[in-house]
């Protein structure tokens, strides 16, 4: 019994130079660490030498081998990108806003669901402490018979792929590497002016099974299609409005939509195209936005009602027998120049 213990502490005991004990020469390569276990396993294995201090070379190998990967992959770990690993960390939602609350600002809540990694086995679905493996008795080799019986070779165990070790499922997570799906919430400011890709960074608070605390998110914006604007890369918005034909040529006022709500704007005979300042989108500064392009299309009827007729007449006909009026005084002149043409005619 106190043979196997004395055994155990060798095993599990740091050496002082991991590549000395493989004689090799410290920065070897990966292929060379291999190769030189390798050697020095078949040469030491319990099965194949019968020293009395084989089983001790033997573990001392395999910690050696342990070492110089542990030793690689923390470097790995220790250059890897921060933004890489910060983007690994980071779960990404989406919030969508309409023009309306692009103008304004608004506030989102947001909420959903995340299945973050185990924490009894960091998310590698496997115990954390490593157990002798069953199939090579820790060794990292198993000896395999010939076909004619009477001779065998040793190759490299399976189980454990060389190691000597292998790690158990995790049974806290049913070796998924995954704590069960955990709730989070919070509340995204969002400031005048966003546009469709933005990124946003925030915290939202985590309630989950395992522990309570934060997560970080990184909100993207996308813009809602609107139903009658459309919105210009430097925050010009367009819009075509229907407008009553007899209000366009009688030069009134009328209403129009603007993403800060409806206002006045005066009709102009003649005109279709309209600019209205600063009431666009607030993509060009804070301090102003672009600006609101209207196109009236005036609507008239295709057939007038004898009311309407009756009214046009009227019109007609105080709209050219009123003198002192241009449009008056142009039309007498107008009819007097037909009236002698045609009496030359005759």
């Amino acid at each position: 019994m106190l043979h196997c213990n004395k055994a155990r502490a060798i095993a599990i005991m740091d050496l002082d130079d991991p590549y000395h004990e493989l004689g090799l020469a410290p920065g070897s390569s990966d292929a060379e660490v291999k190769l030189a276990w390798r050697r020095l396993s078949a040469r030491w294995h319990p099965d194949r030498n019968n020293s009395v201090h084989a089983l001790r070379k033997i573990q001392r190998i395999n910690r050696a081998l342990e070492m110089i990967r542990n030793a690689r992959d923390e470097r790995e770990a220790e250059t890897e990108d921060p933004a890489s690993a910060a983007e690994k960390f980071t779960v990404q939602h989406t919030i969508s806003l309409t023009l309306e609350e692009v103008v304004t600002g608004c506030v989102k809540e947001v909420r959903g669901e995340v299945a973050e990694d185990c924490a009894e086995c960091s998310g590698s679905g496997l115990q954390l402490h490593a157990t002798q493996c069953s199939e090579c008795r820790g060794a990292g080799h198993i000896r395999q018979q010939l076909w004619f019986g009477w001779a065998s070779s040793t190759v490299e165990c399976t189980a454990c792929q060389g190691r000597g070790q292998t790690r158990q499922s995790c049974a806290a997570c049913a070796a998924s590497g995954k704590a069960p799906a955990s709730k989070y919430r919070c509340r995204v400011a969002v400031a005048p002016g966003a546009r469709a890709g933005d990124l946003l960074d925030v915290t939202a608070r985590v309630q989950g099974s395992q522990r309570q605390h934060k997560l970080a998110l990184r909100v993207r914006v996308e813009l809602q299609p609107h139903e009658f604007f459309t919105a210009e890369a430097d925050g010009t918005l367009k819009c075509e409005l229907p407008v009553d034909g007899f209000a366009w040529v009688a030069n009134r006022w009328i209403e129009i939509p603007t993403p800060r709500g409806l206002q006045q704007m005066k009709l102009r005979r003649g005109h279709l195209n309209y600019r209205i300042k600063n009431a666009g989108l607030p993509w060009t500064s804070e301090a102003k936005a672009g600006d609101c392009i209207i196109t009236v299309v005036p609507m008239f009827p295709q057939e007038f009602s004898q009311e309407q007729e009756a009214a046009i007449d009227r019109l007609v006909a105080s709209n050219s027998g009123k003198a002192g009026t241009s449009a008056g005084d142009r039309t007498a002149a107008w009819t007097r120049l037909v009236d002698n043409w045609q009496a030359r005619r005759v």
